[in-house]
């Protein structure tokens, strides 16, 4: 998380609260967090749409 914290200029308590559950990201913020962690933005959002209720309408 130190190394995150480098790369992103964010303290490291700012992804502790992210990972403990007791901050959440907005959709900036979750293109930041991608593009620091090289992760493809489009599959990240794919990967969380199949694992929750947002594939599916209502």
């Amino acid at each position: 998380m130190r190394d995150l914290s480098a790369v992103s200029g964010k303290p490291h308590s700012y992804f502790g609260k992210i990972e403990q559950a007791q901050r959440g990201l907005d959709v900036l913020e979750f293109i930041e967090l991608c593009q620091w962690l090289d992760l493809n933005l489009v599959k990240s959002l794919k990967d969380i749409q199949s694992k929750t209720k947002l594939n599916k309408p209502e």
